[in-house]
């Protein structure tokens, strides 16, 4: 799968190209006809600022990560809306440019950690679906259910280790298989199921 760096801002464009150079990018200042179908694209958000939704839609078939220079937690939600499947900092450190690039890779969303809390807070408090919780969790073992509960609540693996006195390496165990259980691929996922 081939990988577009889309930037109107050359050394945002640069700094990307050399942090993301063993996938061998292409590099543009603007989006072209001429990118090949399915790709993982990163753009500068304001590249497609002024595009109407229906064309963003058409641009989100492919696996696209959106980066803005002054990040936004309701313009991550209209574009993730919209299928988006990244949101983050233009400026992120380099090992974050990496892990998103990975994760669109291998088919999946990424969001800075701290977007992801913000999401799993607004989902808690619109809805509390406790009920549901439950029945969804019949499945899964006792513990199993205490991690899922905190992890869908936006509990971070540590926080759940210090309040369960487990190990933060248990936790990850204990979410890769309700992840399994549930057919959900993160919290993010599991806290929208638990939660709408």
């Amino acid at each position: 799968m081939k990988l577009y760096l889309i930037s109107d801002n050359i050394a945002v464009r640069d700094r990307w190209a050399a942090a993301l150079a063993e996938f061998h990018p292409a590099s543009c200042s603007e989006l072209s006809e001429q990118i090949q179908h399915p790709s993982i694209i990163m753009v500068l958000d304001r590249v497609i600022a002024d595009a109407e939704d229906t064309l963003l839609k058409k641009l989100f078939e492919h696996r696209v990560m959106v980066l803005s220079m002054i990040p936004s937690f309701s313009e991550a939600q209209r574009l993730l809306q919209l299928g988006a499947m990244g949101y983050g900092n233009a400026m992120m450190h380099v090992s974050h440019l990496n892990s998103a690039y990975q994760a669109l890779e291998e088919g999946k969303v990424w969001l800075h950690p701290d977007f992801i809390t913000l999401m799993i807070t607004q989902i808690r408090e619109t809805a509390s679906a406790e009920e549901k919780s439950s029945a969804l969790l019949e499945g899964l073992s006792k513990r199993e259910q205490e991690v899922a509960l905190m992890l869908g609540n936006g509990s971070t693996h540590q926080q759940i280790a210090d309040a369960l006195d487990i190990t933060v390496r248990t936790v990850k165990a204990h979410a890769t298989s309700i992840y399994q259980k549930l057919n959900v691929k993160d919290r993010l996922a599991l806290s929208l199921l638990l939660h709408t």
